[in-house]
């Protein structure tokens, strides 16, 4: 064989090699910013006689809270539905940016479209239908509203749940008589607060009720400040208010700054409660 051949067998393998390695390189960028969202998940939708809802992924078999799209729901024939017209043991296509929160049950805001393939299947409501029985239990009226602060950065969605209030006064009945329970906490700045995450620069952050707040405000303070010794709760630098607005799903969200304290005040019909977290600098 022809030196001239040879070098161009070898230079053409050279460039499919480069060109394989390329695609490869731009799948995992893609996979990384959460692009790949052509590949539809196969789920099946359960709902309680109330209207409240939860997606089982079927090939994972794990349970998710999913963000419906009001106008990208279709049926089996490709015709569009109103969202919800979804009922219990729908299974479903779902298809979106494949950005999942790591949260228990997990959470899917990236939904971009939903198609209907089969209605009402009754083996996987026996199979699945507990997860209504858990994540649906009735509220005791005693128990404060809970919060889940969530994010998305360039590698997934996450979600932070906040466990315990800071402080809250909550007004309920129980066995016809009302009764009304108030903390005595210590300023924010003399706690421990949650870390949401560390910051090297400011990040969209959205708050998740398990029950909407009428209003929310938001206050932060250096981080620096932690831990002050002060005798008297009055003697505090006061917080700074921050812009809160309401995003698409109805819910609040801000933007939260790198080595900031925070804390997030709700009123509710019951009462007010304030919840503490904190993002690092980074």
């Amino acid at each position: 064989m022809k030196k001239s051949v040879k070098v161009a067998i070898i230079i053409a393998m050279i460039l499919v090699s480069l060109a394989i390695a390329f695609v490869y390189v731009l799948k995992i960028m893609e996979k990384k910013n959460g692009q790949l969202s052509r590949d539809p998940m196969r789920a099946v939708y359960l709902e309680k006689d109330d209207g409240e809802g939860i997606f089982v992924n079927l090939e994972a078999e794990y349970p998710f809270y999913g963000t419906v799209p009001e106008d990208a729901v279709y049926d089996e024939s490709g015709k569009k539905m109103a969202a919800d017209n979804l009922d219990n043991g729908d299974v479903v296509d779902i298809y979106g940016n494949g950005m999942i929160a790591e949260s228990y049950p997990a959470q899917y805001h990236g939904i971009t479209e939903i198609r209907r393939t089969e209605q009402a299947n009754q083996e996987y409501i026996r199979q699945y239908g507990h997860y209504l029985d858990e994540f649906f239990i009735e509220k005791d009226p005693s128990e404060r509203p809970y919060l889940n602060v969530c994010y998305t950065d360039e590698l997934a969605a996450a979600s932070v749940m906040i466990p315990e209030p800071l402080s809250y006064t909550w007004t309920y009945e129980e066995n016809g008589e009302s009764n009304t329970v108030t903390t005595d906490a210590p300023h924010i700045l003399q706690t421990s607060p949650v870390e949401v995450r560390k910051l090297s620069a400011p990040m969209q952050m959205e708050l998740q009720f398990d029950e909407m707040p009428e209003r929310i405000q938001i206050f932060s303070w250096e981080d620096a400040l932690l831990g002050q010794e002060q005798n008297e709760a009055e003697q505090m630098p006061e917080g700074e208010a921050v812009a809160v607005q309401t995003n698409d799903k109805g819910n609040p969200e801000f933007v939260a700054q790198p080595g900031r304290v925070y804390l997030a005040c709700g009123e509710w019909e019951n009462g007010t409660v304030s919840y503490a977290f904190w993002t690092p600098d980074k």
